[in-house]
């Protein structure tokens, strides 16, 4: 009798709210998704990212009609209901250092010293970057159950407790508060309506939340600066924590089972403002919840003309606040409630409306507006209970409370300003419009309920606001407005990965690329440096390597290679090279063979290869390697020649291999391979393959030219043509026509810079850059393009070293990228290996990057890559383009002209376009980067030209220091510009070696004060 009566005064005291606990109405769990509130009402929650593609108003008009629909199917009958919480607040360094954990974590397993690299981008970003969360709460109440299916659950219900002699559970979480009939209709609800919101009809980015996260999400909503990541509730499925008991009543187990949700989540005292002048909360109508006080509002009237929610979100941006002496916009959050049966709310109102109808004016409109609603519920139109409620919040201290009014006075006006509604505090008790602002506190809402056609309710959601097509990723870029849009590397959520970047000289084309690199060594997971090989005419790539090579202990720089590439011997790559231990190429090496000779051969002024040709050298190579192939019978294998190289004599030395006259490379390759020395034998090989002067001589065979007698084009036989055009390229090419001399050795990333090799302008010289190309690319695949597919052509002998060598690279992350890509001419044959190549990528586990100045530059490669990048707005006429070749959609042209206007000392933004496996998707993306890194990575000449000053004074990282110090913009050009027309005022023309001067004085001053000790402690 006791303990029934206890039940009863504990029932009453709850609904006199005395305790902070009571603004809960959540009991528990049931299974995964579904939490249970003390009702037996059901609730999901979908953390809502926004939406994957730019939108305009036609694309925002469609995803709120898809979505009427999609919901309308549930809120014509009564019982489900749906709260949008949509926040807002200013410190954004949580997610923000937590991704910068993981780079961290990346970077001292590769031992790279670049964690004040890491945390100025925290820095950076924080400045431009806000916490902002969307979450959908789906409500399924006892009300969507008959009545028979109510009373045979509580007949269950009652059986189960006398037959399984249920304890008490006061204290405790009441694992019997579900109703199992409901439990069905909700997930349908919410897996049909998650689901279409991802469809890529729909377009948008959300994710249904296991029970764990989404307790995890209301806790951190009410107490935000106490809940970790890492906490996880009490809850059915995980460990009952061991409390001791200290109730008095045997009967009752509470401390044997799961604590309540309430005493989980309401976990810090709250206090309601006291009125009284002297005190530190005045204001009646502001709660202090934790760290946090609280001034909530609650919509009264519905606005007269509904607009979209990214009116009111633009207005807010746009509210500023001082926090730690900075200006933010506003922190605030929107809880909205929709529920089913909307015409329900204007039963009363009408039913006195006709009553009084003869003497109130008012009454007879809101008849009218009655009349108007049920016409439209008559048509199919679906109505819904809208109410809403808002708050904004500061710290609990005299200065914080004072801001508060500020901040709330602010919102208070941009909410009138959206549509005219009429917001009103709450008098009596706010806690009760705090827990309404709160996400998935309980059903009830405090709003006044207004009915509202489900369209227009769905309209004045934050649907709007952008997101990321990749849910995960470890480089941070940003919206515009300020919201964090992650970018994944390798996303399994595309089919390869082919990246297209385009931007004119100025745009942040380079610099955005080498962040990327930069990026790509702090991927989570890696063990080691990926394998990066950049192709490059000019020095851009040196700020990429330097900052990698400088920034890893001496013992390691060897694995970075920034190579200016010569047409020299000294230079030389055979194009020829094949495999360790392999004497003929593997079938796609045969193909680049086969297509890098074609070009070679071809002369410049022609725009085709000549007819049969492809197929001839593909011959000619197959007749080269079988005629050096030491397992043939009449070939003719090179033979050991001493003095050629000292690493094959030291080799053949320590070996202790008896030479003989007729011992062939081949054999030597072999028996150190036995012997454990890879490297040793992997140079030797250079001299066991063909070399082009090989090709010559199998060409100029009798057997040859009887088979090909009289073939080709008039005037000229197909054998002619490729003896020709080999000697002129063993003339005109040195750095390809003699035994392989280059070699990067173990190096992970290696750039080569083609400005001295590629040439400009002729077709001859567009020719030559192509195949610059075309052997810097071989360069680099010859490492790491292997993969299972390859096995069946390896010989038994070598085939365990590649099984182990695979397995190996099979996870390695590899990054092929090309820049300047324009002067290549679009030649055809460059293009086709690209897209061999970007049709392959994925089985090497590669990312194949190409940059230019236009999109059209890249030719047919538009039609397969996964990611374009688009770095400025163009012309009509480059849009037109666009439009035509990749589908540029208005909306997508509208945000390029408005938006996309190069590099400044905010940011690049720029038009990123993703094709996943489902869809097209595209958002304008913001990189933010840290002054050292913007230094350490600019391609500007006046900035190179200062950097190289002062590396040559004092240690790189301190150099970059002192600049960003200097100039935290990332660049000196404007101050060059500036001591050029003050120095030279009277000077009609500025040439090079007057700038270099002054270049020279800023980089004596910036010298000088890293002399001086006290300047230099100001810049470390």
């Amino acid at each position: 009798m006791f303990n029934k009566l206890e039940a009863v005064i504990l029932t009453v005291l709850s609904q006199l709210k005395a305790d902070v606990q009571d603004y809960c109405d959540l009991e528990t769990v049931d299974g995964g998704q579904a939490i249970v509130a003390n009702d037996g009402s059901l609730a999901s929650i979908v953390r809502f990212n926004g939406t994957k593609s730019v939108l305009g108003r036609e694309q925002f008009e469609r995803l709120v009609s898809l979505l009427e629909a999609s919901l309308s199917v549930y809120f014509k009958v009564r019982g489900h209901h749906l709260q949008i919480v949509f926040s807002r607040d200013l410190d954004a360094t949580a997610p923000l250092e937590q991704n910068a954990l993981q780079q961290a974590a990346t970077a001292e397993r590769l031992n790279l010293n670049v964690r004040h690299l890491i945390n100025e981008g925290v820095s950076k970003y924080a400045q431009y970057v806000y916490d902002e969360e969307c979450y959908l709460v789906f409500w399924s109440r006892p009300a969507l159950l008959d009545q028979t299916e109510r009373s045979m659950a509580r007949e269950a219900l009652n059986e189960f407790r006398k037959e399984s002699e249920w304890p008490a559970t006061a204290e405790a979480q009441n694992l019997l508060r579900p109703i199992s009939y409901l439990k069905d209709r909700h997930l349908s609800f919410v897996t049909k309506i998650s689901e279409d919101l991802t469809s890529p009809e729909f377009g948008c980015s959300a994710d249904v939340l296991d029970v764990s996260e989404a307790i995890r999400a209301i806790r951190a909503k009410v107490n935000p600066d106490i809940t970790p990541r890492t906490w996880k509730p009490y809850i059915p499925g995980s460990a009952i924590p061991m409390r001791w008991k200290t109730s008095k009543r045997n009967g009752d187990m509470s401390e044997f089972m799961y604590p309540t949700l309430p005493s989980q989540i309401m976990v810090t005292s709250a206090e309601i403002g006291s009125g009284e002048r002297t005190s530190l909360l005045p204001d009646p109508t502001s709660v202090r919840v934790g760290s946090r006080v609280y001034a909530p509002l609650l919509m009264s009237i519905p606005p007269a003309e509904p607009q979209y929610f990214n009116t009111l979100f633009n207005s807010l941006n746009r509210a500023e606040t001082q926090e730690n002496g900075v200006s933010r916009a506003l922190p605030y959050s929107v809880s909205i409630m929709l529920s089913s049966d909307g015409m329900s709310v204007l039963a009363w109102k009408s039913l006195f409306a006709q009553l009084l109808s003869v003497t109130s004016e008012q009454n007879r409109n809101i008849n009218l507006a009655t009349k108007e609603l049920r016409e439209r519920v008559r048509d199919g139109e679906c109505m819904v209970k809208l109410q809403v409620a808002a708050m904004t919040w500061a710290s609990p201290d005299e200065k914080g409370v004072k801001e508060l009014a500020l901040r709330k006075s602010k919102l208070w006006r941009t909410l009138e300003a959206w549509g005219q509604p009429v917001f009103i505090e709450r008098t009596g008790n706010p806690m009760q419009a705090f827990q309404s602002n709160c996400l998935a506190l309980t059903t009830k809402h405090l709003g006044d309920p207004a009915a509202a056609p489900l369209g227009d309710a769905v309209a004045m959601l934050p649907l709007t606001r952008p997101a990321s097509p990749f849910q995960e990723g470890s480089t941070i870029y940003r919206s515009l407005d300020g919201k964090i849009l992650k970018y994944q590397r390798f996303s399994s959520q595309q089919t390869t990965w082919i990246t297209l970047i385009a931007g004119k000289p100025g745009s942040g084309k380079s610099v955005l690329m080498n962040n990327n690199h930069f990026e790509s060594c702090l991927m989570p997971g890696l063990t080691g440096l990926p394998y990066i090989g950049i192709t490059d005419i000019g020095i851009s790539s040196s700020g990429f390597c330097d900052l990698v090579r400088d920034n890893l202990p001496p013992r390691l720089h060897h694995l970075v290679v920034y190579k200016r590439l010569q047409n020299a011997r000294k230079d030389c790559i055979n194009p020829l090279d094949t495999p360790l231990g392999q004497r003929y190429p593997l079938p796609k090496d045969r193909e680049f063979n086969k297509n890098f000779l074609t070009i070679l051969v071809t002369p410049p002024e022609r725009e085709k290869p000549y007819e049969g040709m492809s197929n001839f050298v593909g011959r000619m190579v197959d007749l080269a390697y079988r005629r050096k192939d030491d397992k043939i019978e009449r070939a003719s294998p090179e033979t050991y020649k001493p003095g050629h190289n000292d690493v094959v004599d030291g080799a053949v030395a320590a070996l202790g291999f008896r030479i003989l006259p007729a011992t062939t490379y081949w054999e030597l390759v072999d028996a150190m391979f036995d012997a454990g020395m890879v490297y040793e034998a992997e140079v030797t090989q250079r001299y066991a393959v063909p070399t082009l002067n090989d090709l010559v001589a199998v060409a100029s065979t009798e057997e040859v030219r009887a088979e090909y007698e009289g073939s080709g084009e008039v005037g000229r036989s197909l054998v002619d043509a490729f003896i020709l055009g080999i000697r002129e390229a063993v003339g005109d090419f040195p750095v390809f026509a003699d035994h392989t001399r280059f070699d990067v050795g173990s190096a992970r990333i290696v750039a080569l810079d083609l400005q001295d090799v590629a040439l400009q302008g002729s077709a001859s010289a567009k020719k030559q850059t192509a195949l610059m190309y075309m052997i810097a690319r071989q360069c680099f695949m010859k490492k790491v393009a292997f993969s299972k597919e390859d096995f069946p052509f390896f010989t038994e002998k070598y085939l365990p070293f590649y099984e182990r060598l695979v397995a190996d690279l099979v996870d390695e992350y590899k990054v092929m990228c090309m820049d300047e890509f324009h002067k290549t001419g679009g030649h055809v044959g460059l293009q086709e290996q690209m897209q061999t190549d970007g049709r392959e990528a994925r089985k090497w586990n590669m990312e194949i990057i190409l940059a230019s100045q236009l999109m059209e530059d890249f030719g047919q490669l538009t039609k397969i890559a996964t990611a374009t990048f688009i770095l400025d707005s163009g012309t009509k006429e480059t849009r037109d383009w666009l439009r035509k070749n990749i589908g540029l959609s208005d909306t997508e042209e509208h945000a390029l002209v408005n938006f996309v206007h190069g590099a400044n000392k905010h940011g690049c933004t720029f038009l990123a376009r993703f094709e996943t496996k489902n869809a097209t998707y595209s958002q304008l993306f913001t990189m933010s980067a840290g002054p050292m890194r913007l230094w350490a990575l600019t391609t500007t000449a006046e900035d190179r030209k200062l950097r190289t000053m002062l590396y040559e004074h004092m240690p790189r990282p301190d150099a970059l220091a002192l600049l960003a110090r200097r100039f935290p913009s990332g660049g000196c050009k404007d101050m060059v510009e500036r001591l050029k027309r003050e120095t030279f005022k009277d000077v009609e023309f500025v040439d090079d070696d007057m700038e270099q001067s002054v270049i020279a004085r800023i980089a004596k001053d910036l010298v000088a004060d890293y002399i001086s000790a006290s300047a230099f402690e100001d810049v470390v």
